[in-house]
Parts: C-alpha cells; structure tokens; sequence
C-alpha cells in the first residue's frame, strides 16, 4: 500500500514540473501594466511623490510627476481594472491547471446496518484531472486572450487619468499666469481711469472717454475674477484626485516634460498601439477561441484520469457479507467521453458562436472610430498650431508697439510735444491681454497633443519623463515687459 502511495505521488509532483515547464504554462504574449509610479516602502521616505513626503511637506511647488504619481494611486477606476486583471488571470490560471491531478483526502466514518452498500469507511484519498480534451486548448487560449485585453485595459485606464491629471495641472499652470497677467492689466486700467478723470476735470478729457476706461476696467476684472475661480475649480479637481491639500498645489512649469513633435505618417503607424484598439482585437480573439471550443465539445472526446483509495473499517460488518473482504482498496483508470447528441452544448456553441461575431464586429468598430478620431485630432492640431502664432505674433506686435510709444511720450516730454498721458497705459493693457489670448492658444495645443499621445499609447512613455522641480524653481508669473 505504502508503495503505491509512492508511486502515485512521484507521478503527481513530476506531471506539475512537466507542466510549468511547458510552453503553454508561460504567461501569455500581453503587455504588462507598466508601473510608472511605483509605490515606495513604508520606511522609503525620500521616495518622490511618496503619501508621506507630501502629507508633510509644506505649502510650495508642487511637480507633475507627484500629481500623477498619487492620482495613478488614488484612482477608483485604475484599482477596477486592476481586480478585473487579477480576475483574468485567475480564470487563465483555472483553465491550465485542468491538466494538474488534484488530490482530496476525507471520512466517511459511521455506523452502519445491514446489507453495505460503499459506506461508511474510515478515510479515503481521491485524485482525477483532465488528460486530452481538443476544448480545453481552445479555453486556454480565450483566457489568455482574456487576460491580455485586461492587461490593455488596465494601461487605458492609466492613461486616462494620466492625461487628466496633466491637463488640469498645465490647465493651472497656465491659468495662474493668465492671472498674473489681467492683475498687470488690472494695475494699468486703473492708473488710466484716474488719468482720464483728472483730464477730465481739467477739462481735457470727455465723459465718454472715462466711461471707455471704466468699461476697459471692468471687463479686465471680470475675467480676472473668472480665472480666479477656475484656479479654484482646478485646485479642487486636483486635491480630489491626489488627496493634497487644494491650498497648497502650487505647479512647477520646470517639471512639465516638453511635448513631442508630432508627425502624421508616424501617428498613422502608431494607431495599433492604442490600448483602447488592441483591448477590442484581445477581446474578439477571446470571444473566438471560446467559440471554437465549445464548437468542438459537440464533436471531439474529452479524456479524463480518475484515481480512489478507500480504507472501510472492521465493524461496520463487511466480512459477514463479502467473502474476500479487505480493508484498503484503490480504483484508478481512464474515462472517455464521447459526445452524441446534446442540445444544450449544441445552443451553448451556438451562443458563443455569435458573442464572437459580435466582439469581431465591435473591434472593427473600435479601429474605424480610433482612426476617424485620430483625423480630426490631427486636423484640429494643424489649425490651433496656426492659430498659435498668429496668437503669438499679435502679442509680439503688442510688446513692440508698447515700446515703440513709450519712446514717443518720452521723445514728446523732451521736445514739449503734447503726447496723452494714459496712452502708454492703454498699451500695456492690449499688451497683457494679448498675452493672455497666447497662453489659451498654446494650451489648447498642448490639449491637442497629449489627447493625440493618448490615442496612439505613448502618454505613458511622455509622463516618464517629468521630474521633481529643482530647489530654486518657484510659481512663474508673467511680468510685464520693461518700459
């Protein structure tokens, strides 16, 4: 007895060395969930972008790479796709170990009257597993295609909230500049409304010339106002996302990785990474291979091993009804099932059959609408990158202008020629606000890029880049030229 026990367990151990080191127990071809911002440990607390650094880190800049870093952390939507992952591969994992004999071990222990008719028994040792099924290859396969849209979708799900979390902290960048800005205008607006009303008591100036300077002031304030708000919002949006403290999410544009020039023939190439596009294709290949197997469960034998030791006891009264009655006996062999007729595995194939012509159609679906995007993204990239220095331009001839008459009212003070004094303040205000009209149109390229970066996979590898800001890098805010 000891021997077959011996023999039967050496042939379990070396049927699962056998079959992890088989090709088919390798891990499927699928893009791992590259972690970017990996979690430090508990005592790392030097780690950048660590829980701890930041909940004791006083109020300063606050760099990109920590925004993504605790956003990536905090996200409701990655740690979803990251169980329905880990479900995947548990399911992949089911799939394989079907070939692997599993043992059980029990008791049955009783009293028993009468004729015995298999019970009770002291304890019993039970083993069976799958040995040939043309099915199970095919299931294999779907969860490893399973488990690789999961793994895609786990990526997309990071992306999105890297993208998020970069637009809203460029957003505030930019935004605190363009305040920075209108509070420059603001300055200016009101040394020129209080111009104008001396020139107006003087009897120089005309109501409707204080009204257009008033007016002038107002606007400026009322979108500096506006802006103020939207900071606010922003910060908000980003202490929602990231745990900190809205009050103290201060931007380092320094730690902002620059954008890539983007190429259309190189995007159109690019289009197959996308993880939202190679998810729909995983998906549909699944959806395939689960298809053909329950297909072949209709046709093909399946196979199985079945192996049963059993001990029966002395005084449940065996020996008064079986002549040759011995306490330990062992069952093992080889069970073949062939199919005949089944209606429900045949509407079970038939089920499958069209979830994967659906899940085919939907990835072709996918592609087309990737790709359509993927135009009009480029095309609106063309037309804000025009708009962006025609922007940048009319701000220059704002600047030289300013300069220009700033040389005329002092050339004009110095020659006694009459020049108004608010016009150089007027100036400065077209200055600022043009400044500002810049700054909206080179955000919504920025926009444009890092929605492009996203579609064709490569935002990830763009966020890798960003950095911790340096000791000396403080809030930018835009100055007015010098005069």
């Amino acid at each position: 007895m000891k021997r077959i026990l011996t023999v039967l367990a050496t042939g379990f151990f070396l049927a699962v060395a056998a079959h992890a080191q088989a090709p088919g127990a390798q891990l499927p071809n699928a893009p791992a969930a590259t972690i970017v911002y990996s979690t430090p440990s508990p005592t790392d607390s030097t780690s950048p972008g660590s829980a701890a650094e930041n909940a004791a880190a006083p109020a300063g800049d606050v760099s990109l790479y920590t925004i993504i870093d605790l956003a990536l952390r905090n996200s409701k939507t990655v740690q979803i796709a990251e169980a329905e992952q880990l479900h995947a591969r548990g399911t992949w994992n089911e799939t394989r170990n079907a070939y692997i004999p599993n043992f059980s071990i029990g008791s049955g222990l009783g009293y028993s009257y009468g004729f015995p008719i298999g019970g009770p028994y002291i304890f019993n040792v039970g083993s069976n597993s799958l040995l040939f099924s043309f099915s199970q290859h095919d299931y294999i396969r779907s969860t490893s295609a399973a488990l690789k849209a999961a793994t895609l979708s786990v990526k997309n799900a990071r992306q999105q909230v890297i993208l998020d979390a970069s637009l809203k902290y460029i957003e505030l960048d930019n935004t605190l500049k363009q305040i920075a800005a209108l509070n420059d205008a603001v300055a200016h607006t009101d040394k020129m409304v209080a111009i104008v009303e001396d020139r107006l008591h003087a009897g120089l100036e005309s109501e409707r010339s204080l009204t257009q300077a008033q007016l002038t002031r107002a606007r400026i304030q009322l979108r500096a106002i506006q802006m103020e708000d939207h900071a606010d919002e922003l910060r908000r949006y980003l202490a929602s996302m990231t745990g900190l403290d809205a009050d103290a999410i201060i931007p380092a544009a320094s730690t902002v990785p620059p954008l890539p020039d983007l190429d259309f023939h190189s995007l159109m190439r690019d289009e197959e990474n996308s993880p939202v596009v190679q998810a729909a294709l995983a998906t549909a290949e699944s959806r395939k291979f689960n298809a053909m197997g329950d297909k072949n469960q209709n046709y093909r034998p399946t196979v199985g091993m079945a192996f049963q030791y059993q001990l029966f006891s002395t005084f449940n009264g065996y020996q008064q009804y079986y002549k040759s009655f011995q306490q330990s006996n062992i069952a093992i062999g080889i069970q073949a099932v062939f199919p005949l007729f089944d209606p429900i595995r045949r509407d079970k194939a038939l089920e499958s059959k069209a979830e994967a012509v659906r899940a085919q159609r939907q990835a072709e679906l996918t592609r087309i609408q990737n790709d359509e995007g993927n135009f009009a993204l480029w095309h609106s990239l063309r037309e804000l990158e025009a708009q962006e220095q025609v922007a940048d331009l009319q701000q220059q001839l704002a600047r030289e202008t300013l300069a220009s008459i700033v040389t005329q009212i002092n050339q004009g003070a110095a020659n006694g020629q009459p020049v108004p004094p608010q016009q150089a303040d007027q100036y400065r205000v077209e200055e600022r606000t043009r400044y500002v009209d810049m700054r909206d149109a080179q955000f919504k390229v920025t926009r444009t890029k890092l929605d492009l970066l996203n579609a064709v996979g490569g935002l990830e590898d763009w966020a890798k880049q960003s950095t911790q800001p340096t000791a000396s890098s403080t809030t930018v805010q835009s100055s007015s030229p010098s005069h």
